[in-house]
């Protein structure tokens, strides 16, 4: 455990035999008091100087109680550097004494840099447990509930350096490599009171739980101040004590009693609970129907303004008598439900219920937000109102491939590691089972470090094998799907169930051996015959399966992508919820932004996702069905395995034949009468990286058609034996789900194919417009029409109630939000004109049956600049050009060139077709190249 905890071995080298005959043991380098570099005082006064008095006394002190016994290491050797350990006071001249003489210069110099009145070293039994238990990467320990944090470093040499942030205002921190804990103060007399009360804290951390200190009046209590800018949390801060006992007067201790409670129920806000107030059940959660009058308002004006173009045929037919345009009455129900930027756009349903919902989000009620109701949950569970809960176990389940150790992995398991360990402390019990996609396709070197983290960490894992397409070989394996998260999810969830199966084979075997029962089997047991299960379907793989670690699911699983951070009581809550609402198949959480490199792209990407999930807040909060993003997601184990399938001799749960495997499941789950709930109680505490390129965005929006179109329509082959529509759909549509929420899941959808389809029907408006424009039915409107509709629509309605809704949810000012609304159009305006190429190909792709493949989402920025990026550029977007030139240049020939009759110079025809062509060719340019 040393070695893994960075101990530096090499200072402390002993045998036991050397230490038993009294060799003297390698200490790390020691400084002289007189020293030039050490600020350590050497001149003694044969104890006249009241500092070497008090720096004995308090050496003397701290050696009663035991805080300065020698640390062993993991081979039981106690390391006799006691150099490492001392109290050291600051003189009136700013020199300070020690005691013991000799003392590490590196521990001198880092008292020195805190610039601390006294300070002391903490080395016991306590201590040497609570090294026991962190991490190897861990940065600080939460000493109570309250914020009090203990600092980990690396080693004292950290904070000469300045590679550790912690401040003088911190009072305390850990040195992983000395193993001892380094205590100051301002005052010498209360250093003694606050030594025994950071000690009473390390214990409760040892323990598991919070431990009173009554006897120990400590002067170091939390007070709210300005921390350093690494940590905005509360430290310990003195509060001046009686100067001869160090301890508070009685009166005093009472009243700042009082306060820490006042502080603690204000800190737990909405989660305190008061049985007498609240009763023992949780409230009903009310069926909300403002989202249901949103959108038949939505409704209704989509019928009027359809039914006004239909009052313009029969005015035109009362005229001429001619019956054929009756036929365009036709496109009616196709543009009023899919189409945005298409000739009948203004009628869109998508576009009505953005101009009605951004009433509602100006002037519409708010307490749904605030509140809890069926699909919606803004205030978490109270856990006061489950004392004697049995806590499931969460198994938290990272889908992973080839991300980096150091920039992805480590950090997200750092984050699920708090949370895991929060959980244990309330009682419940978590694991981590991470699906390696990549483990068999890195580097050995990789993998072998890969497998030491996961060992190290406690981490169950599996992967499966390379895909090889050569029937005719014995590696033939083949990773279905078109986005390999399904199948790499399936494949280990496969394997998690055989294991069980197999252990509980073993367990029913061993107890009709011994004429036991089940409960009568050790930990000791269990675990040796888990083992044996999980080796044993390894070996039936044939050394296609790799794994180690617990890989049993739990009765909840937490499903996260492999750049997530998680809130440290995320566990809980989800425990809670899910034991509240039995009726939860997947509780999504509101997601947060993990930001990585911060640039241009990155930051837009996080304003527009912002804007989304803010979005779906409000929807959601005021009755809407919750959407399934796919991560940061609690799913019930057995909903999950009630939709479960059969394919290919093994079962499957999440489909390997839609790109959206993620709606597919919600919907199914749906269907089958569960509830998704969206919570946003933490706060935005789950983050989720964005797409850090223009590349991976365009691949996000590509994928996201070609799953809504695969969700809805068979490709075209498949039409003359199964029809145009998906057996999912046709079972969605006549599905027990409200409507409302069927209308705006087909509005939804409907987006990618308005935007797919703008490329396509603004030429046809441009050719209708530019030759024909005099023949052209009034029930026909131009596009340079609809361009301006949704200038004002999207471009002044709807940013200015998303700006009004962030004020009113008191995210940000109205008018802050509007600027920075206004700072980020421009891009957006530029991304969604230059992407109906790429839609329409991914849809066009799905109908053809032209095979499509998506990796993973870039978690770290790879190389860039100029010369990678036009190169990229080249690569990707070659065929898009092969487009869109021709087009510019038959723009440029019929309005300059073509002959009389042909030429089209109408500005109304020109000019949406262009805004197409512009923002296409500039796109991979503007937010691509650099």
């Amino acid at each position: 455990m040393a070695s893994s905890l960075g101990f530096d071995r090499d200072s402390l080298s002993v045998t036991r035999e050397g230490y038993a005959s009294g060799a003297r043991v390698q200490r790390p380098p020691l400084t002289m008091r007189d020293s030039t570099a050490s600020s350590v005082q050497s001149n003694r006064t044969n104890g006249g100087d009241r500092h070497d008095v008090m720096v004995k006394f308090l050496y003397r002190k701290c050696t009663q109680a035991k805080w300065l016994e020698p640390a062993e290491d993991e081979f039981g050797v106690i390391d006799g550097g006691a150099s490492n350990l001392g109290v050291m006071l600051r003189r009136s001249d700013g020199l300070y004494t020690a005691e013991p003489m000799f003392l590490n210069q590196d521990l001198v110099s880092a008292v020195e840099k805190l610039g601390v009145a006294v300070a002391f070293t903490m080395c016991s039994e306590i201590t040497n447990a609570l090294l026991q238990q962190i991490t190897p990467f861990q940065t600080e320990f939460s000493l109570d509930p309250r914020g009090f944090v203990l600092p980990i470093v690396n080693s004292v040499k950290d904070i000469v350096t300045g590679k550790s942030v912690v401040t003088k205002e911190a009072y305390v921190c850990l040195c992983r490599q000395e193993r001892f804990v380094l205590v100051w103060g301002d005052t010498v007399p209360g250093i003694l009171a606050h030594g025994s009360d950071i000690e009473t804290r390390l214990l409760g951390l040892v323990w598991g739980s919070h431990i009173s200190n009554p006897g120990t009046q400590t002067p170091y209590r939390s007070s709210t101040q300005t921390n350093s800018p690494a940590r905005g949390r509360q430290s310990l801060y003195p509060i001046s004590a009686h100067p001869s006992t160090g301890q508070l007067p009685l009166e005093m201790s009472e009243k700042i009693e009082a306060i820490d409670r006042a502080i603690e129920v204000e800190e737990l806000g909405d989660k305190a609970f008061d049985v007498e107030k609240e009763g023992e059940a949780p409230p009903p959660r009310p069926f909300l129907l403002t989202h249901a009058l949103l959108v038949g308002l939505a409704m209704i004006l989509v019928v009027v303004v359809e039914m006004a173009c239909l009052a313009k045929l029969i005015t035109e037919y009362r005229l001429d008598g001619k019956m054929l345009r009756f036929a365009l009455v036709a496109t009616i129900p196709l543009f009023a439900s899919f189409s945005l930027v298409s000739e009948r756009p203004i009628m869109c349903l998508f576009f009505m219920i953005v101009i009605t919902g951004s009433l509602f989000q100006l002037f519409g009620p708010l307490s749904g937000v605030q509140g809890n109701s069926v699909y919606y949950s803004g205030k978490a569970p109270k856990p006061g109102r489950y004392p004697d809960i049995e806590l499931p176990h969460v198994t938290i389940q990272m889908p992973v491939y080839k991300e980096g150790l150091k920039g992805v992995i480590i950090p997200t398991v750092t984050s699920l590691l708090t949370a895991v360990k929060h959980y244990e402390e309330q009682g419940g019990t978590a694991s981590i089972y991470v699906n390696d996609d990549g483990m068999q396709l890195i580097k050995e070197d990789m993998q072998e470090a890969r497998k030491a983290f996961y060992e190290l960490n406690h981490i169950g894992w599996c992967s499966r094998p390379a895909q090889n397409t050569n029937k005719d070989s014995p590696d033939f394996f083949l990773r279905k799907g078109h986005f390999k998260k399904a199948s790499n999810m399936n494949y280990c969830l496969d394997f998690s169930i055989r294991v069980e199966d197999e252990l509980l084979r073993l367990i029913a075997e061993t107890c009709q051996q011994r004429g036991c029962t089940q409960d009568d089997l050790s930990i000791d047991d269990e675990d040796e015959l888990y083992e044996q299960a999980r080796n044993t379907i390894v070996e039936k793989d044939g050394g296609k399966t790799w794994a180690a670690g617990n890989v049993r699911l739990g009765e909840v699983i937490l499903i996260i992508d492999s750049d997530t951070r998680v809130p440290e009581d995320c566990l809980l809550y989800g425990a809670l919820e899910m034991h509240e609402s039995p009726e939860i198949a997947l509780l999504q959480h509101a997601s947060g932004i993990l930001q990585v490199v911060n640039n241009v792209f990155e930051n837009g990407i996080t304003y527009f996702t912002n804007l989304i999930y803010t979005s779906i807040q409000f929807a959601v909060g005021n009755g809407d069905c919750a959407p399934f993003v796919g991560h940061n997601t609690f799913i019930r184990w057995k909903a999950i395995q009630s939709i479960a399938f059969e394919e290919d001799g093994h079962t499957k749960f999440w489909s390997e034949d839609h790109v959206s495997e993620d709606f597919d499941v919600s919907l199914r789950l749906q269907m089958a009468g569960f509830v998704v709930r969206l919570a946003t109680y933490h706060n935005g505490g789950f983050k989720e990286g964005v797409s850090l390129t223009v590349y991976d965005e365009l691949a996000r929006w590509e994928k996201y058609a070609y799953g809504c179109n695969e969700l809805v329509f068979n490709p075209l082959y498949r039409w003359p034996y199964k029809g145009p529509f998906t057996r999912l759909f046709m079972r969605f549509m006549f599905s027990n789900i409200k409507i409302t929420s069927k209308i705006t899941i087909l509005a939804y959808i409907g987006t990618y194919y308005a935007i797919a389809s703008a490329i396509p029907l603004t030429l046809a408006n441009y050719l209708i417009v530019g030759w024909f424009s005099d023949n052209v039915d009034q029930f026909y409107i131009t596009s340079w029409k609809i361009f301006v509709g949704m200038a004002v629509i999207f471009n002044v309605l709807s940013p200015t109630a998303y700006a009004m809704l962030r004020h009113r949810l008191g995210q940000a000012t109205f008018f802050w939000s509007l600027v920075e609304t206004a700072k980020w159009t421009p891009m957006f305006l530029l991304f969604f004109g230059g992407i109906s190429y790429h839609l329409l190909k991914a849809i066009l792709c799905h109908f053809f049956s032209i095979k499509m493949e998506w990796t993973t989402t870039a978690k770290e920025l790879t190389e860039s600049g100029f010369r990678v990026g036009l190169d990229r550029i080249v690569r990707d977007f070659k065929w898009m050009y092969l487009f869109i030139l021709p087009i510019a240049g038959g723009m440029i020939y019929l309005a300059l060139y073509a002959p009389r009759g042909w030429v089209i110079s109408d500005f109304a025809a020109i000019v949406p077709i262009a805004n197409q062509v512009g923002c296409h060719a500039l796109l991979p340019f503007a937010l691509g190249l650099f």
